[in-house]
């Protein structure tokens, strides 16, 4: 094998990756994102005061004004998803966000006050926020409780990628 037989065949094999990463990029064959089943917010919000614990996740129900029977069921989620974390649960904080109170029912949540009035597209939402209080992603409340299942399984998926993944308290 001569030299510029082996340089060609060297560049080939350096280019050739080079160049199909950039036909998949330029044809809209990579889904960027398609790990997650939430939707991510577009703009930052800040909605709580950064966590001074261990619990470092944040999984918050946001509802519109009082608590109804919507808002009802995605915190029975919360307490259930919560519940389910097990050795896990001391990275992570159910809340209710806003005036409304939390019923006797749901023990394992607690009640914040939020820095600034709730969006609207926050509204009716169970909202991911991480420890410095910015939300991340937000899932809505499914109106009936057969479409809370898979609600409360996308949920989990994020969670446990962000909790297992998170080396702030290493």
């Amino acid at each position: 094998m001569n030299k510029y037989k082996f340089m060609a065949l060297f560049i080939g094999c350096c280019a050739l990756p080079l160049l199909a990463a950039w036909l998949v990029l330029t044809q809209g064959w990579f889904n960027a994102g398609a790990s997650s089943q939430g939707q991510w917010q577009q703009q930052e919000v800040f909605l709580l005061a950064p966590a001074t614990g261990k619990a470092h996740w944040r999984l918050a129900v946001a509802p519109a004004a009082s608590c109804d029977s919507q808002c009802q069921q995605g915190l029975h989620t919360l307490q259930q998803l919560y519940l389910g974390l097990g050795r896990k649960q001391q990275h992570v904080q159910p809340l209710l966000l806003g005036d409304a109170t939390v019923p006797e029912a749901y023990q394992a949540i607690s009640k914040a006050a939020v820095l600034l009035p709730l969006p609207q597209q926050l509204q009716n939402q169970i909202l991911l926020i991480d420890q410095q209080g910015l939300v991340l992603l937000r899932y809505p409340l499914p109106a009936t409780a057969e479409q809370m299942a898979p609600t409360a399984k996308a949920i989990r998926q994020d969670l446990l990628k962000l909790v297992n993944y998170d080396r702030t308290s290493v």
